[in-house]
């Protein structure tokens, strides 16, 4: 390990894996307190130590340079540029595509953001090939705004839409975290909602009205279809998934280990949201770049917002206020027999709780007594895709029926 008075030290332990001739990285903070304490972070950038796993050397199908040190430094940089979320976007894109050589985050992220080009070990085996496995996935790269989501069934995307809806709870499997709900089986137009409010959140959704109407972004409706890429699964809409996670979880630009947290769960969300069912609100900017996604799902009596990613310009526009704003209007103008309450999901934090309920919306431990998810899946013609069978309801009576003989939370 490498302690460094100007950076904080990360270990980066380097294993071969044997097998397939490519290398592995794993990260491990050597001190957790500091994941808590950005403030003691000094430096933008994290030192980090590779040691040789010498017990795997001699089973690598290339050798290894000699070095005089047992270790080495590579130095990662928390600097967000489009160029490096576009190398990104082309790793993890040949991982979802199959290729399993790219299925290693940590690989991607220490090349990446990393700088083994410009230092010694940068010359070694397994870092030239680790360079090359990035040229190799940007020349299979497509243009900014191509599809490159893998087409899902009907049926797939309803069944991996249940979980973050909350399933787990309305299934009777265990008891999930509680949700903010609002009412509007009663209301007969958006302004009745916003009359209820405090006069800053009145304040605020009038700026967010406001801002649409003078083009300061534009709101364009994609349905997710079945057998087809998710509308929002490009590099465009990556980066809004990326920043949306890098400035919620990192605390500033030297809380390195938020940065790495905020990477993998990037990934991951985009993975999930483009993955799921729905109904997905792209906003642009007046330039035309995508901005922000505000994705939601309607099934039973129930319109979820599911997920919302931005990035800063969307945040200084007041765009996940519109967001907001929209869906309870559409839920509104659905009718009361067909959506009763609007559902914005569980809370990351306390603050965000609170945020929620200015707007009306209560934090309901014992939410699915009011948000009623029986039933089947909306779609915008009223029809499901032909591609679409019973599959996900046998699988949600299946759930059931197992919390009905044996499992109760």
């Amino acid at each position: 390990m490498i302690w460094r008075k100007d950076a904080w030290a990360l270990t980066l332990a380097l294993v071969f894996l044997a097998e397939m001739g490519r290398p592995s990285w794993a990260f491990v903070p050597s001190n957790r307190a500091f994941h808590h304490h950005p403030a003691q972070h000094h430096d933008r950038t994290a030192t980090v130590a590779t040691d040789r796993a010498t017990s795997f050397v001699s089973r690598l199908p290339f050798p290894l340079e000699a070095s005089s040190s047992s270790s080495s430094s590579v130095t990662l940089s928390t600097e967000l540029t489009d160029d490096k979320v576009t190398q990104l976007f082309a790793w993890v894109s040949r991982a979802f595509a199959g290729d399993d050589d790219y299925n290693n985050l940590m690989l991607a992220i220490a090349v990446i953001f990393g700088d083994l080009g410009s230092t010694p070990q940068g010359n070694s085996a397994p870092a030239k090939m680790a360079q090359q496995m990035k040229e190799r996935a940007l020349e299979q790269l497509r243009d900014e705004e191509d599809l490159m989501g893998e087409a899902f069934s009907t049926d797939d995307r309803e069944i991996a839409s249940l979980g973050a809806m909350g399933a787990a709870q309305w299934t009777g499997q265990f008891k999930t975290r509680p949700h903010a709900l609002l009412d509007v089986s009663n209301l007969t137009c958006a302004q009745d909602w916003v009359s209820t409010l405090p006069r800053g959140c009145k304040r605020t959704l009038k700026r967010a009205v406001a801002l649409a109407e003078q083009g300061n972004f534009t709101v364009t409706h994609k349905p997710i279809v079945g057998r087809q890429p998710a509308p929002h699964s490009s590099l465009a809409h990556f980066r809004c998934v990326i920043a949306h996670e890098v400035r919620l979880l990192t605390y500033d630009e030297t809380d390195v280990q938020g940065f790495l947290d905020a990477l993998a769960e990037g990934v991951s969300r985009y993975m999930g949201t483009t993955r799921m069912a729905g109904d997905i609100y792209e906003y642009r900017s007046d330039d035309g770049n995508v901005i922000a996604i505000a994705h939601e799902v309607r099934k039973g009596k129930v319109i979820r917002g599911q997920w919302f990613y931005a990035n800063d310009y969307a945040s200084q526009n007041y765009v996940w206020f519109h967001s907001v704003y929209s869906l309870v209007e559409r839920s509104i103008q659905a009718g009361s027999d067909n959506v009763q309450v609007v559902d914005l999901g569980p809370s990351g934090s306390d603050s965000f709780s609170q945020l929620k309920s200015k707007y009306g919306f209560q934090s309901v431990d014992d939410w699915t007594r009011l948000a009623d998810y029986t039933g089947p899946f909306y779609y915008v013609n009223g029809t499901r895709p032909v591609d679409g069978t019973n599959r996900p309801a046998r699988y949600e009576q299946q759930l059931q029926d197992q919390a009905r003989f044996g499992r109760f939370f």
